[in-house]
């Protein structure tokens, strides 16, 4: 067991002084070793206990398990929605949990680093809660009809836009209730500006961590699944080993929450090629390459995952110098036998080849270029000089039988300036 001096040495001194952010330090069964003054202030009376003990009824269930995913997954943070105890009431706090380890991978401890959601509430906008926290939600109006809900929603929920869009929340159909016979009509008159919830659905027994916050058409109800195995097909594979090795290239299969759960041998060799390690199944698509367009490939999986959109695009990256490698990659959605969207499947088809010959084809292009331009630039010197040592000559000057000559140099040498000009120009738009 590690000592609470010992794991101080990793954190930032700042955190332990901050106004902020909560800090939590605990041992692998959830027992406080230390905290900052912020979490000290909040719960008042700290002492070396669980931090069970100063989390709500709902709230220690989902510490319970969200611990042992921790201690089952040491490599993933976890993140959670807790509310704790304290004289003042009680407050809402958004945590991420990490494990500590030493290099033999032996369990040290446990760091939570959290904000309170009232003051993300005041300097985030609401509709940028979702994707800073992780969080998906559903509109609902003032009378509790439904208005909007996001994709992940509607597949969590196993119910179509059309089911949801204008019934209430709280209606049997839906399936969504709060558990400890609570009504959803309670909330219709509440003064409080959130409420923290939690939720099951009925048809399928999934639970659900809910925050419930007033925004200007009505509320906003923020859903996290308490057990996000219950969505994520770690251990459900859309594809036998048999189908991923018959899809050409590098394969991968991601699901909803963006985590690895399926990849061909190929696409481990390439991920460790891009990013310098392997992807390991159950973790999160990471590359760690600066190129903009693993940003690109990152926002087409999500939009995938979201909308079911599919999308195709080009990767290069330069493998050594002189030597790049080129890739068509293919996002599209994986779907169930039901139709359901379950997954995405990103697909890398190794096209260097092509590649290599097209950038061979633009550097001769580009040389072609300079050849023919040379001239242009050779030639129009001595040219233009020609030109105007004939405006110098007066041929009055001249016999009448070199007039006659003269009269055919300069709109001959003009000619053959305009020809170097137009060769010039049309030289010029190629790329």
């Amino acid at each position: 067991m590690i000592s609470a001096e010992k794991i101080e040495n990793l954190i930032p001194e700042v955190l332990m002084d901050s106004n902020h952010f909560f800090l939590i330090l605990m041992d692998v069964e959830g027992n406080l070793l230390d905290s900052n003054k912020i979490f000290k202030e909040t719960v008042e009376g700290v002492e070396t206990a669980s931090l069970s003990s100063y989390l709500s009824e709902s709230s220690c269930s989902d510490f319970a398990n969200t611990l042992d995913e921790l201690l089952s997954c040491p490599k993933q943070k976890q993140h959670l929605l807790l509310e704790l105890k304290g004289y003042r009431g009680n407050s809402k706090v958004w945590i991420e949990f990490s494990v500590i380890t030493n290099l033999d991978m032996d369990l040290l401890g446990v760091v939570g680093i959290g904000i309170d959601f009232q003051f993300l509430k005041q300097e985030i906008p609401l509709e940028n809660l979702s994707d800073l926290l992780g969080l998906s939600s559903i509109l609902l109006d003032k009378d509790f009809c439904v208005i909007e809900v996001e994709d992940v929603v509607r597949n969590w929920l196993g119910i179509e836009f059309e089911d949801f869009s204008g019934k209430r929340i709280f209606e049997s159909e839906l399936g969504l209730e709060i558990v400890n016979n609570t009504s959803w009509k309670s909330f219709l008159v509440g003064d409080e500006s959130s409420q923290f919830l939690h939720l099951i659905d009925s048809r399928r027994g999934h639970e659900f961590t809910g925050l419930l916050v007033r925004y200007k058409k009505g509320y906003q109800l923020f859903l996290l699944p308490k057990m996000k195995e219950s969505f994520s097909l770690q251990t459900t594979k859309p594809f036998s080993e048999t189908q991923l090795t018959a899809i050409p290239g590098s394969v991968w299969v991601v699901d909803s929450d963006m985590k690895l759960i399926q990849q061909n041998n190929a696409g481990k060799v390439l991920s460790e090629s891009w990013s310098g390690s392997k992807l390991l199944e159950g973790a999160k698509l990471q590359f760690t390459s600066s190129s903009s367009r693993f940003s690109q490939l990152k926002e087409n999986v999500r939009k995938c995952l979201l909308k079911g959109i599919s999308s195709e695009i080009e990767l290069n990256l330069k493998l050594k110098e002189g030597e790049f490698g080129f890739w068509k990659v293919i996002v599209k959605p994986v779907l169930s036998p039901n139709g359901d969207r379950i997954a995405a499947l990103i697909q890398a088809i190794d096209i260097s080849a092509w590649g290599n010959k097209l950038v061979e084809i633009q550097n001769e292009n580009k040389m072609l270029k300079e050849l023919a331009l040379k001239p242009s630039h050779v030639l129009r010197s001595p040219l233009s000089s020609m030109l105007g040592l004939l405006d110098l000559i007066d041929p009055h000057q001249l016999d009448i039988e070199n007039q006659k000559y003269f009269s055919y140099l300069k709109p001959l040498a003009k000619e053959l300036d305009d020809v170097i000009r137009t060769n010039a120009k049309k030289m010029s738009v190629f790329d």
